[in-house]
């Protein structure tokens, strides 16, 4: 029976090597205007192309929840020489949605929140998902199997991010970590701010290439149109065996002031900034 009061054995058990186990989702890139992507990426972070890649995916069987969907948009950036994906939003639904978003959150600083509903319809050579938050369709994906919109450049961001099928392949994600301040005038504020990278090793089992058609819209909650999808690069259907995070790089301390603005859109909304 549980308790209030863990034992010592479910405290070492407590987030153990997070593994995001029998993924089935689809993956995909588009071309994006580099001013934008710009102002939008925080330094010490630096793009590496003018590019927003992301994914829709069904976590059938994570070791810290029970099965959830799962969509992100990011972009492709270094810091120094490692090179990963910083994160814009990542969204969730399904049973264990709730779960998933405190590990996250907790665990690593990734701007998790939880969706009205993640739609993810699959037949053998067609994808249609979708992401409504807050009434919204932020997002409306079809993937059609077969050649991607730009091959070259597809094969080149979605190899890099699924590696060989049936190997092992590193993977890096930059977040934001902090913690929240209550001030003597009663207001809140970042502090502790500080740039991390969740270094995880996935294998790949299948990936099936494809052309992306995508609509992305905004909320005032959940700005994905500000993304602009200036060209569509390509999609890819994927099986994801297992992916481990299995360790976080603190990599430098951030200046509070600075790091605030980049923080609060991807973990929060606007009715906590009492309008």
């Amino acid at each position: 029976m549980a308790s209030y009061l863990s034992s010592a054995a479910e405290v070492k058990k407590f987030l153990d090597k997070p593994n995001m186990q029998e993924q089935n989702g689809v993956m995909f890139a588009y071309a994006t205007d580099p001013k934008v992507l710009a102002k939008l990426v925080p330094a010490p972070l630096e793009p590496v192309a003018p590019v927003v890649a992301g994914y829709v995916t069904y976590m059938g069987k994570p070791t810290f929840a029970k099965p959830y969907y799962e969509a992100v948009l990011y972009a492709l950036v270094k810091f120094g020489k490692i090179v990963g994906a910083y994160p814009f939003s990542l969204l969730l639904s399904g049973e264990g949605a709730e779960e998933a978003m405190i590990a996250g959150r907790d665990g690593a600083g990734m701007p998790k929140k939880l969706a009205d509903k993640i739609v993810f319809e699959q037949s053998e050579q067609k994808i249609h998902a979708e992401i409504v938050r807050h009434g919204v369709k932020l997002l409306d994906l079809n993937w059609q199997a077969g050649q991607p919109n730009d091959a070259a450049v597809a094969q080149k961001i979605m190899g890099a991010a699924a590696g060989k099928p049936g190997e092992p392949a590193d993977t890096a994600s930059f977040f934001i970590n902090y913690d929240l301040n209550q001030n003597k005038d009663g207001s809140n504020s970042f502090v502790n701010t500080e740039l991390v990278a969740t270094l995880s090793k996935a294998i790949t089992t299948k990936m099936v290439p494809g052309a992306l058609d995508l609509k992305l819209a905004s909320s005032p909650d959940d700005p994905f149109g500000e993304l602009v999808v200036a060209k569509p690069i390509g999609a890819a259907w994927y099986q994801v065996k297992s992916s481990v995070m299995y360790q976080t790089l603190h990599l430098q301390k951030l200046d509070p002031a600075q790091a605030a603005p980049y923080l609060i859109t991807g973990n929060y909304d606007r009715a906590m900034l009492n309008e």
